[in-house]
């Protein structure tokens, strides 16, 4: 999260805010948003929209701008996203925003999603703002609160054809995999917040999973799992693992009075309080539902693997979840290798 510059024009030097922000202390295991101008930019009420979503691997894909999300919108996604906010709500405690905001008139959800984050903030937060919702995908309810509206967007345009200095404050959640220059965004966006005064906040997941005791095995089978999605994905031109350096971004993109609030969420019922073993057991079920979605078109697309090959990958990543494989099943199944490192991979030209 960051404040916006008093100068639009000229980013001043910037300069981060020291503080006991970042949670680096380990969970304990349980034992027993001057005018536009005009330019190529699109925007549509959803009312306008067309709905007949093209279908890759049983589910649905956003048809405005194909392919610049890697995942489905369909329900079964929308659930998804919906439970996605859910816990990483309960991970901030309730929070659904960490920067200092008070009574903002106009706010802007990047990528909304299913709208979640922008209703609950008009019930709950803030009945009095408007607040807007762009997405690339028209799958948002059509009863919502007074205040809130949706529109169908690609926040990565730089022209979002709207007042420049209107926005108190601009909201991103889980944008990991969509663009392919996120810190563009950061500068697009500041030019849209009140000089002085609008916060931009960005919420991202890093996706590559860790361990404080330093037990999770390398060939952790999740764990190379997020280590060929985050080389997929970089092979994309859409990298995956942007969470670590959104500060840097920011910071560098003219913001000032930059923040970062790191907030562990655990995967599985391992945590010895009651309300992080609760929130590490749903977190679990939820990367576990979420791997074919995450999986199909990346890894087709871009890898050019067959949907066998993706299941045969996710099988052996499924593992961690159920039942021990028989002797043959293992054999059948056998271990997916580590991507290419670093110094091994070709650069695009």
């Amino acid at each position: 999260m960051a404040n916006s510059s008093t100068n639009s024009d000229d980013p001043p030097v910037s300069k981060e805010v020291p503080g006991k922000a970042r949670n680096t202390s380990p969970l304990l295991a349980d034992s027993g948003s001057s005018a536009s101008s005009g330019g190529d930019s699109e925007t549509f009420s959803l009312d306008d929209t067309m709905r007949d979503f093209p279908v890759h691997f049983d589910r649905t894909y956003h048809k405005y701008k194909a392919g610049s999300y890697p995942f489905p919108n369909d329900a079964q996604e929308v659930e998804r996203m919906n439970e996605q906010f859910c816990l990483i709500r309960a991970a901030h405690e309730g929070k659904m925003f960490m920067a200092d905001i008070k009574e903002p008139g106009n706010i802007l959800d990047i990528g909304t999603g299913s709208g979640i984050w922008a209703i609950s903030v008009a019930d709950n937060i803030f009945p009095d703002a408007q607040i807007t919702g762009i997405d690339l995908s028209p799958i948002q309810p059509h009863i919502v609160p007074p205040g809130v509206r949706f529109e169908q967007q690609d926040c990565s345009e730089l022209d979002w054809c709207r007042p420049a200095d209107s926005f108190d404050f601009i909201f991103s959640q889980c944008l990991m995999g969509s663009l392919k220059d996120y810190q563009q965004l950061l500068i697009t966006a500041r030019k849209y917040l009140v000089p002085g005064e609008g916060w931009m906040e960005c919420c991202e997941v890093d996706n590559i999973p860790s361990c404080d005791d330093g037990t999770m095995p390398e060939d952790w089978p999740l764990k190379r799992w997020s280590e060929w999605m985050v080389y997929a994905t970089e092979q994309g031109e859409r990298p995956l693992r942007i969470a670590p350096f959104v500060k840097r971004w920011m910071i560098e993109s003219g913001y000032v009075d930059v923040q970062e609030v790191v907030v562990k969420i655990p995967l599985g019922g391992w945590p010895a309080l009651p309300r992080l073993k609760k929130l590490g057991k749903r977190f679990h079920t939820l990367v576990h539902d979420s791997l074919p979605a995450a999986s199909y078109k990346t890894f087709n697309e871009v890898m050019k693997w067959d949907r066998a090959k993706i299941e045969l990958f996710l099988a052996s990543v499924r593992e961690i979840y159920g039942r021990r494989p028989s002797a043959d099943e293992e054999r059948q199944m056998g271990r997916m290798a580590p991507p290419p490192p670093p110094s091994q991979r070709k650069a695009k030209t």
